[in-house]
């Protein structure tokens, strides 16, 4: 029996194993996040006074984007602080010096992303749009971005934060980003409406946001970049976002119009496309050159361990 301190397995700790992080990452976020966390705050959530009162507009908003995800944020948080060993990662998490011009610039680049593909399709006349914009409902919006970002914040906490970032402390960068795309696109394999291009755009985009955060040095750039392409195309052009469709939205989409190509998914929208794909390659690609122009190179080949990180860091 070994010692519970030596290393095993070529050198590596049994519970540093990608398959162990991999196995912990699914217990704690979708068992013990779901059953424990999730469900009792939606059963609350649905005893709410008001509860009977909202709007079908605000129901989705908080159903979709607040009560499934803001639990999950806080499990993690409170998981990494009780846990010596991953209490390391609350400092990916942290907003330091930078972290908002990080935010800015992924909120940025996230609207044109999407935009891009929204208007791929508008020109390939796949979707027609017309204005359903009111002066009313800017506070709902204001709210609606608020939620959107809670949902994104959640999801690259638990896959870049958590999952890529303990894989990373004793595999290389690379390996540690492409296992963390490939489990965030599983993720959404549930999601109604999802195709084998739209899993493919996932995997990708996964990768991309992998590989923005290290080329920025802040997990805040694709917490931007996934709060904007989310909402852009749910809440701004009122087009599926993982299936789901805002009743709601700046623009509304005609839906007797829509064309099912390649150009455009009638029940994923732009995720399920060929202009998602290649705008998010793009962000991968311009990431790549980017990191290795800067001459961090070798970082994506490197483990943390490498790196100089210390195993009683852990």
């Amino acid at each position: 029996m070994p010692h519970p301190g030596r290393k095993i397995f070529g050198g590596t700790q049994l519970s540093n194993r990608i398959l162990w992080i991999a196995a912990a990452f699914f217990i704690l976020f979708l068992i013990i996040g779901s059953f424990v966390f999730v469900l009792p705050f939606d059963a609350l959530f649905h005893r709410l006074p008001f509860y009977e009162e909202l709007s079908s507009g605000l129901l989705f908003t908080f159903e979709n984007y607040l009560v499934s995800f803001l639990p999950l944020l806080v499990w993690l948080l409170f998981y990494c602080f009780i846990s010596k060993k991953n209490r390391f990662l609350l400092d990916t998490l942290k907003a330091k010096k930078g972290s908002l011009s990080a935010l800015g610039k992924g909120l940025l680049f996230g609207f044109l992303m999407n935009g891009a593909c929204v208007l791929a399709a508008w020109l390939h006349r796949d979707i027609v749009l017309e204005p359903n914009f009111a002066l009313s409902e800017i506070p709902f919006y204001l709210l609606a971005l608020g939620c959107v970002f809670i949902q994104s914040t959640t999801e690259e906490a638990w896959c870049r934060g958590f999952l890529q970032e303990r894989i990373h402390i004793h595999y290389p960068f690379w390996l540690a980003a492409l296992l963390n795309a490939a489990i965030f696109g599983a993720l959404h394999l549930m999601n109604p409406g999802i195709s084998k291009l739209a899993v493919v755009n996932l995997v990708l985009t996964g990768a991309a946001y992998s590989f923005a955060m290290k080329a920025t040095g802040s997990i805040w750039f694709p917490m931007g970049l996934h709060t904007a392409w989310n909402f852009t195309q749910n809440y701004l052009f009122g087009l599926p976002n993982s299936g789901l469709v805002s009743e709601i939205s700046v623009f509304r989409l005609t839906a007797a119009n829509a064309r099912d190509t390649l150009i455009y998914d009638n029940l994923f929208g732009v995720e399920g496309s060929i202009p998602a794909c290649i705008v998010t390659a793009a962000l991968l690609l311009s990431c790549l050159c980017f990191t290795w122009k800067k001459g961090r190179g070798k970082e994506l080949l490197n483990s943390k361990e490498k790196e100089g990180f210390k195993e009683g860091n852990v």
